[in-house]
């Protein structure tokens, strides 16, 4: 039996991954003013964050693909493929799993041959669930058996990061305001995290040192031995400090388990903004 394994854009698996994985990726909407971009499709990641830099005033704008573009997509794998599993960011902070579930009804009446998982998280900690389901599918395992390890790793998966600013976040709608305030008015450099599917502030230090430290002892050292660790970056300004932190932790990855560092995409990137670093583990 063939079984397809489809995820989202804001997955942020590198394209290198989604190759040789033979994943497909539903693409998210980036938007500056009246200008609609294909993420990682119309704008590549490195033209997204110059722009961000430059356009100081323009706050980019997200939206997930409609229903539509998912029937799309599944249409087409149905084609050659008897089933699908499709992964997905948190529905909690986005609307892309409720469209995927739309553009299943629409593709499969019968109910049968599309399967979702909503991984209650974001960029490379979905992107490991769906690695993970493609290896166990590629392992000659059924949609059920990619479905329940996919669930099973879902409690198990974390993203955070530390951004200059919460203006992004709370412009994009996925902060609350009192929140962003507080940060703007402190100076403060946020350390963020996804916790059961939603952006919470964990602390509030002052400087970026201070920052990564508990980024890391929340993420990384707090869930040690790591089955997977994907630090994570914006723009190239973090990329060198992207790959030192994945240098120092990686004593804290169990043998076997996947390492690398990898660029945070547009449409996590828009809630974000440039200078940021991040983690994304399962354990």
């Amino acid at each position: 039996m063939s079984i397809a394994v489809v995820t989202d854009s804001t997955a942020d698996i590198p394209s290198n991954l989604v190759e040789e994985y033979g994943l497909t990726t539903v693409p998210a909407f980036v938007r500056f003013g009246d200008e609609e971009f294909r993420d990682k499709v119309d704008i590549a990641t490195e033209d997204f964050y110059s722009r961000l830099a430059r356009d100081k005033d323009v706050f980019p704008t997200t939206s997930q693909p409609s229903p539509g573009d998912f029937k799309s997509v599944y249409d087409g794998l149905l084609e050659e493929h008897d089933e699908i599993v499709s992964i997905h960011i948190s529905s909690a902070v986005s609307g892309t799993y409720a469209s995927a579930v739309a553009g299943a009804a629409q593709a499969d009446p019968s109910g049968e041959r599309i399967k979702h998982v909503d991984s209650r998280s974001a960029s490379m900690a979905t992107g490991f669930i769906a690695l993970t389901a493609k290896q166990i599918i590629d392992d000659g395992g059924s949609s059920n058996d990619a479905v329940a390890a996919s669930n099973d790793m879902v409690p198990r998966v974390q993203f955070g990061g530390t951004p200059e600013t919460l203006e992004y976040l709370k412009r994009g709608g996925r902060l609350k305001g009192a929140q962003a305030l507080v940060a703007g008015v402190l100076q403060i450099r946020p350390v963020l995290a996804m916790v059961d599917g939603e952006v919470e502030v964990l602390a509030k230090p002052r400087s970026h040192r201070r920052a990564m430290s508990k980024l890391i002892s929340s993420l990384a050292e707090d869930h040690s031995p790591l089955t997977n660790l994907a630090v994570m970056h914006t723009d190239s300004s973090s990329q060198g400090e992207a790959e030192d932190v994945l240098e120092d932790l990686k004593s804290h990855v169990a043998p076997g388990g996947m390492t690398l560092t990898a660029t945070i995409g547009p449409a996590i990137g828009a809630h974000l903004g440039n200078g940021t670093v991040g983690l994304a583990v399962s354990w």
